[in-house]
């Protein structure tokens, strides 16, 4: 019988996974600024619900990819803001990060998403993203 182990992947704490997300957060909102700090030179993102986007964002690779993704989509939709909703979910034996957010459209709309962070060196290595068509309820 062979038995599988996962890693601690370094020793990511509650604290820096919290911290993580918050970044990963601000860099939807619009901070771009040093993004290897937090994102694995490797990085990737996963949409979990949008085939289209799913297509786009396979060729996305580093933390120059995902700066250069969002900056087109902030173009796309000025005045979004992300927010996160609830306190992120840190599991420091697999080494992930999860929480809902919702994001608030310049015409008041909001709709929520989940995502769910692979953290390997204290960098977020790969994002697994599903976004709904409304806010989550209360």
């Amino acid at each position: 019988m062979t038995t599988t182990s996962h890693s601690t992947h370094s020793t990511l704490t509650t604290a820096t996974g919290i911290a993580l997300f918050d970044r990963w957060t601000a860099l939807w909102n619009g901070d771009l600024s040093d993004p290897e700090a937090f994102l694995a030179p490797g990085f990737r993102i996963r949409f979990g619900n949008d085939p289209e986007r799913g297509a786009v964002t396979d060729e996305v690779h580093g933390p120059a990819g995902i700066v250069q993704l969002v900056s087109a989509f902030r173009e796309d939709w000025p005045g979004l803001r992300y927010a996160v909703d609830g306190t992120p979910l840190v599991d420091t034996t697999l080494g992930q990060v999860a929480c809902c957010w919702y994001v608030t459209l310049a015409d008041g709309f909001q709709k929520s998403g989940i995502d769910l962070l692979e953290v390997v060196d204290g960098r977020i290595s790969t994002v697994w993203s599903v976004t709904g068509l409304r806010r989550f309820a209360d």
